[in-house]
């Protein structure tokens, strides 16, 4: 029977769990393993902390690169559906307030309306001398082309263009001077202005696309005056065939076939139309990433 080879043991070392007076008992050394140049350099690589990579702008920070084509069409379209809707809304406003106004309020003298704080749609009545001189406007009623015939009428403190009506574009050389003494009534009215649509009258020509009062109180050789308004009569016969019809221009719900609802209607879809631009803008944008807000994901 072999005997087991002898183990020698290091100096002072006693077994686990005996306590020797005087020396503290230490657990045995543990076998170190062979360490060779590279794992060295792997665990000296390993014992260093990693730095954090350098922040970008991009990461830390919102960035946009807007596309330029995209961007200026954009621009060009808010602009235009903004337009619109500033105009409808106009319309709706002046309308919504004129059958109150109306309504409430008996005719007055031209002089008396004109002094009074809200003059548009005020009720008058005139009487004066009817100058034979007229001015056409363009207009389209129902769908059919013609003009709005505009007669001065000369007044004790001075003149105002009255509305005769309209007439159909075939029927423009038919409408009679008028003379003498006239009596009226009507409703006052303030020029309109010409929207970014409307094309420029032409005075030289006698060619009016709407109804510019100083500038037609000019080219008739007329001083003084109510040029800002004009009064449009209730019953109008432009044509003298003895058949009076109510004049559109003279009830703000009628002066273009359009209720005030409905322009209501009309501002609200062309503003819509600009915030559904805005957010399919936006949202394109994020969605290449040319748009971004705070720090972007890692």
């Amino acid at each position: 029977m072999t005997k087991p080879p002898l183990v020698e043991t290091p100096e002072g070392w006693v077994p686990a769990g005996l306590k020797v007076r005087g020396k503290a008992s230490a657990p045995a050394p543990k076998a170190q393993p062979d360490v060779g140049p590279a794992s060295l350099a792997e665990s000296v690589l390993e014992a260093e902390p990693e730095a954090d990579p350098p922040k970008t702008a991009a990461e830390s920070k919102a960035s946009f690169r807007p596309m330029p084509v995209l961007t200026v069409l954009s621009i060009i379209c808010l602009g235009i559906l903004y337009m619109l809707g500033d105009w409808q809304w106009a319309k709706y406003v002046e309308k919504s307030r004129a059958p109150a106004l109306s309504a409430a309020t008996a005719p007055v003298s031209v002089a008396a309306a004109l002094q009074s704080s809200q003059p548009d749609y005020r009720p008058v009545e005139l009487t004066g001398l009817v100058d034979p001189r007229s001015v056409k406007v363009r207009a389209l009623r129902d769908g059919i082309s013609g003009y709005r015939i505009f007669t001065p009428v000369v007044l004790e403190d001075g003149w105002i263009f009255v509305d005769r009506g309209f007439v159909a574009e075939a029927d423009a050389n038919k409408v009679p001077a008028l003379s003498g003494q006239v009596s009226y009534r009507g409703v006052l009215r303030k020029g309109a202005k010409a929207n970014s649509f409307t094309p420029d009258n032409d005075p030289v020509l006698n060619d009016w696309f709407w109804p510019d009062l100083p500038a037609m109180g000019t080219s008739l050789k007329l001083t003084g005056g109510s040029p800002a308004y004009y009064v449009a009569l209730n019953l109008v016969d432009p044509l003298a065939t003895g058949q009076t019809q109510i004049n559109p221009w003279a009830d703000s719900k009628g002066a273009n076939q359009i209720p005030p609802e409905r322009h209501l209607g009309y501002a609200l879809t062309w503003w819509g139309f600009g915030f559904a631009l805005i957010g399919v803008y936006t949202g394109l944008h994020i969605r290449t990433g040319r748009l971004r807000f705070g720090r972007s994901p890692s």
